[in-house]
């Protein structure tokens, strides 16, 4: 049996049998929907449904900010961990923060009817880059993996193309509240700056084609936008943006104006543009039809539609659990399956 735990938010596990797999929300245990663990408060309700912890446990997260000043910080995820294996007495685990996006594209696989696909993953923030690329980053610290696409089947994993971007920590992220900065960085997006030499240089390395950034994706403009309009949730470890809440404004906004449901609807439309382009790359990527979508972005059932009617040749599948906590599920089948 492996156990897949997801430590960062959207907390969830996974318990991989022979012939079943199970998959537990933790805040269907906590009944508190924004509880994340820390390292101070890492008590999951979910684990009463583990019956043997002498299991393999793979423990995943998107990867806490290794910039922060606060050393509890920087070490949290493994703090977490080390309080877990302590606690239940787990003697053997696996823990690798760069794989989060390969995680949430195996879930995805996992549960769509397809033998082979292509994976796009999208999200606000991934991993840093792994130590294996060479040395391009002039400050690797800051950059995330937002934009990812892999070729899957049952046997393996080939990453085609990643994005890591420095726009959460860059100039960019400044001025949240300033609706005239957010047009700009719209008008940017409407323009297709985030293609321009000036904000991405690339790299070729092991066949997989690096996109290295300073500009948003889609996920990481939902969340300036989040700053911008004031759609927060409060979580234990502070103010998360809540993305899902802009997406439902946008219904009720127009193309123009400064309203806030107006700027989500221009976030709406320049993030699905950006979606297609990708989906585009995608498929010149690997000869296949079948498109899996994962990432926290792909909770926007309203562009997910629009994909779909777009082309109209490909075949769609959205993973169910496109959020951190599928990673649990992608994690456990990484582990048994691909590694």
């Amino acid at each position: 049996m492996t156990v897949g735990v997801n430590i960062s938010h959207d907390s969830s596990i996974c318990i991989k049998k022979e012939e079943t797999v199970e998959f537990f929300e933790e805040s269907r245990f906590s009944k508190n929907k924004y509880w994340s663990p820390t390292a101070k408060d890492f008590d999951y309700k979910s684990f009463r449904k583990i019956k043997d912890f002498n299991d393999l446990f793979v423990f995943t997260s998107w990867g806490r900010h290794p910039y922060w000043s606060d050393e509890t910080h920087i070490k949290e995820d493994e703090l977490i961990i080390e309080g877990l294996c302590k606690k239940y007495n787990i003697k053997n685990f696996f823990f690798n923060r760069n794989e989060h996006h390969i995680y949430h594209a195996v879930a995805g696989f996992y549960l769509a009817p397809f033998n082979e696909a292509i994976c796009v993953v999208v999200d606000g923030g991934g991993t840093c880059p792994p130590s294996t690329l060479p040395d391009v980053f002039p400050f690797p610290e800051i950059y995330r993996e937002v934009d990812s696409i892999y070729f899957i089947d049952h046997k393996k994993i080939k990453p085609l193309y990643k994005k890591y971007s420095s726009g959460r920590y860059s100039a960019l992220y400044t001025n949240l509240e300033n609706k005239t900065k957010l047009k700009s960085i719209l008008k940017s997006f409407k323009n297709k700056d985030y293609e321009s030499p000036l904000n991405t240089s690339w790299l070729k390395f092991n066949n997989c084609t690096y996109n290295i950034s300073s500009f948003y994706n889609p996920g990481l403009l939902f969340s300036h936008l989040c700053g911008t309009i004031g759609t927060f949730i409060m979580r234990p470890d502070g103010p998360y943006s809540a993305p899902g809440k802009a997406m439902g404004l946008s219904s009720y906004g127009n193309s123009e104006g400064m309203r806030d449901e107006d700027l989500a609807k221009q976030v709406q439309e320049v993030t699905e543009e950006y979606t297609i382009d990708l989906i585009e790359r995608a498929l010149v990527s690997a000869n296949c039809k079948n498109i899996v979508l994962s990432g926290g972005y792909f909770l926007n059932c309203v562009n997910n539609y629009k994909y779909t009617q777009y082309f109209k040749n490909v075949n769609f599948f959205v993973d169910p659990c496109p959020h951190d906590g599928g990673t649990a599920l992608g994690a456990a089948l990484w582990y048994d399956n691909y590694k």
